[in-house]
């Protein structure tokens, strides 16, 4: 009787033994989903677990992009695929006032993507010890603003662009011209000049084409939000190198002794000259107007009384050309011109000059000047 009474005191005993265990485990298993709820609905880890999963909760049927996104674009898994890729921050919204139903921005980097309304009416409590608010989505409004994708697009003009197989037109330009002493060059030659588009309203970085006239595909840099296809003149710093890449005969040295010549009244001729140096000009051009005044104004009449050395130019040098196309060029002229001013005090005239030239009516035309200065 005794042994039988000892047996069902063990088996008792273990019984008690294991209910106690699983009580033990129930608690910390009930511990433990308390914390990771807890944890969980701490608005930073609540909102980033609702942005790992943005599609579910909010509409996307008002995001519209423009003509250069393409059609075929699933709006929804792209958002997603970004939102992934970035770090997401969020602000409550300056407008939020109701604690219950608070409002939160997301952001990636400073702009705006989403406006989060959340509901964090119903309270919990667990242990005793950890009351917090269980947070449930009402609404969620993308913001086209901040998803939207900009970029630019910078080319040399007569290049082709498409984005996404859709024509860049003058409407998307920005900006673009010739460098200023390039102006009046282009007014007699084609002179590429860069030229830059700017392309918003894209949802992701598109795919872009650029061409060549004659259909050859560039090659173009990426630089952030910026495609680049790079300009660059042709340099050249030997004269016969470069002359034997543009069209006819030009002597740069024999109009830029006239011009010297022109400018202390020494060329000779019919109207102080004017009529000697305007076979390098083209009529009407500024060029040609510039040297007119200069013949027809009072100043010409001031020039001091000199006589010109022997030789009267020393140290001649042209270099630095830059080929813009086979009509049209420019390069760099040095020269010293020798003088004797009232038959006493030498002196030298120093021409340091870029000298811009365009192919015109068969013939090589000196369209622009500008003073070299030394840095």
């Amino acid at each position: 009787m005794k042994r039988r009474e000892k047996s069902n005191f063990k088996v008792f005993l273990m019984v008690y033994i294991l209910i106690l265990a699983i009580a033990m485990i129930g608690f910390l298993i009930y511990v433990v989903n308390s914390l990771i709820t807890y944890e969980n609905l701490q608005i930073d880890n609540y909102l980033n677990g609702i942005m790992n999963d943005v599609t579910k909760y909010a509409d996307f049927s008002n995001l519209k992009f423009g003509k250069f996104e393409s059609k075929d674009i699933d709006i929804k898994e792209t958002i997603q695929e970004k939102i992934n890729k970035n770090e997401i921050t969020y602000k409550i919204n300056s407008e939020s006032v109701d604690l219950n139903n608070p409002v939160y921005d997301a952001y990636i980097d400073d702009k705006v993507i989403c406006n989060i309304e959340l509901n964090g009416q119903k309270k919990i409590t667990r242990l005793g010890l950890l009351t917090f608010q269980e947070w449930k989505v009402n609404k969620i409004t993308m913001q086209k603003e901040g998803l939207e994708y900009e970029c630019e697009i910078e080319v040399p003009s007569g290049l082709k662009v498409s984005v996404n197989g859709v024509k860049v037109t003058e409407s998307e330009k920005v900006s673009g011209g010739i460098d200023e002493g390039l102006v009046q060059l282009a007014e007699y030659s084609d002179i590429p000049y860069l030229v830059k588009y700017k392309i918003n309203d894209l949802l992701k970085e598109p795919n872009i084409k650029i061409e060549y006239g004659n259909g050859k595909e560039a090659l173009y840099e990426k630089e952030g939000n910026i495609f680049k296809v790079k300009l660059e003149y042709e340099k050249v710093e030997d004269e016969k190198k470069a002359l034997a890449k543009i069209k006819g005969v030009i002597d740069i040295i024999e109009i830029a002794e006239d011009w010297s010549l022109y400018l202390t009244d020494d060329l000779g001729g019919k109207l102080h000259g004017f009529y000697n140096i305007n076979q390098y000009l083209i009529k009407n051009s500024e060029m040609w107007n510039y040297a007119y005044k200069w013949a027809t104004n009072v100043d010409i009449t001031f020039i001091s009384r000199h006589t010109l050395d022997n030789p009267t130019f020393t140290n001649e040098k042209v270099s630095n050309f830059e080929i813009y196309s086979e009509n049209a060029f420019s390069c760099e002229v040095y020269l010293e011109k020798n003088m004797t001013i009232a038959g006493k005090t030498k002196m030298q005239d120093v021409m340091n000059e870029k000298m811009y030239f365009a192919y015109y009516e068969g013939e090589w035309k000196l369209v622009n000047m500008q003073s070299i200065t030394k840095k």
